[in-house]
């Protein structure tokens, strides 16, 4: 019986152990300056000091304005990416979890 509780007790320390660990993985982007605090309108010199300098920037083909790429993480090969779109003005136009590239497709293409 004993033995039979010992295993019980290691298995429960191995779970929650792993949990922990799964939790690390699973980090919240939300977190991150460019997703939390980046609003529309905003000029490109306060997303700058907010953010930081980006990974790339890009003058658009298929949308107006410029557009810059953050990445937030890479992990196992993959990179979780972030763009903010600005318009003519240099005020953000949008935003959100995909690269510059993927943002600027033509429209009428089917993918």
């Amino acid at each position: 019986m004993r033995k039979m509780t010992g295993l019980i007790g290691a298995a429960v320390t191995l779970a929650v152990l792993s949990g922990c660990t799964a939790y690390d993985r699973a980090e919240s982007y939300v977190t991150k300056p460019v997703v939390q605090d980046v609003k529309k309108g905003m000029t490109r010199a306060q997303v700058r000091d907010l953010a930081g300098p980006p990974a790339t920037e890009i003058t658009m083909v298929h949308a107006r304005g410029t557009c810059q790429t953050y990445v937030l993480k890479e992990r196992d090969g993959k990179t979780q990416t972030y763009f903010v779109s600005y318009n003519d003005t240099g005020r953000v136009m949008n935003y959100g979890f995909q690269s510059c590239k993927e943002y600027d497709t033509d429209p009428q293409t089917n993918q």
